[in-house]
């Protein structure tokens, strides 16, 4: 029985993965206010740590974060839709993952665009040139054109260039001739 306790105690003792992220979170906000008020500027401190060292391991944290967001969107859709089997059951999932992104990309550009972000201020509009390719691509899209660009011509591309809306649907697809199979 001893060897059981002590068992249990070495698995109390561990810390979840959610309190090492919030640690992190913490150190890495305390750590940026400790350089930003207590270090003075200089060379070292701007150019070795801040855009450095501290660039370095901030950009590659990030290119990892969007690594992994494609192939996990991908094959949890594909094992999820998969999994379901019914496709009556399945069309249901699928509209409400679709409707899901939709409505958290509306909400997402909603508050991209909204007051506390204040975009454009001190933006000096003189100093801006405008192509004329420039504005044929910002031209704007049908409704049609927007309903066919969910459905991907190639998906390959698709998934590599992060193309969201476009994946799901490839995801889901796949999901429903796996489950047929």
């Amino acid at each position: 029985m001893s060897a059981k306790k002590e068992k249990n105690v070495k698995e109390k003792k561990k810390i979840s993965l959610t309190s090492m992220i919030f640690i992190a979170l913490i150190a890495g906000a305390i750590t940026g206010m400790v350089l930003h008020y207590l270090v003075p500027d200089s060379s070292v401190k701007n150019d070795v740590i801040v855009e450095g060292v501290l660039y370095v391991l901030g950009q590659g944290f990030i290119r990892l974060m969007k690594m992994l967001v494609v192939p996990l969107v991908f094959c949890s859709l594909v094992c999820g839709s998969m999994a379901i089997g019914d496709t009556k059951k399945l069309g249901n999932v699928g509209g409400k993952t679709l409707a899901f992104y939709l409505v958290t990309t509306a909400v997402a550009v909603a508050r991209g665009i909204g007051t506390l972000l204040r975009p454009g201020i001190g933006l000096d509009m003189s100093k801006i040139q405008v192509n004329a390719s420039d504005i044929e691509t910002m031209e704007s899209t049908s409704l049609v054109q927007t309903i066919l660009n969910i459905i991907p011509d190639n998906p390959i591309k698709s998934l590599a260039s992060g193309e969201m809306l476009q994946i799901i649907v490839f995801a889901l697809i796949i999901g429903v001739i796996l489950a047929k199979l």
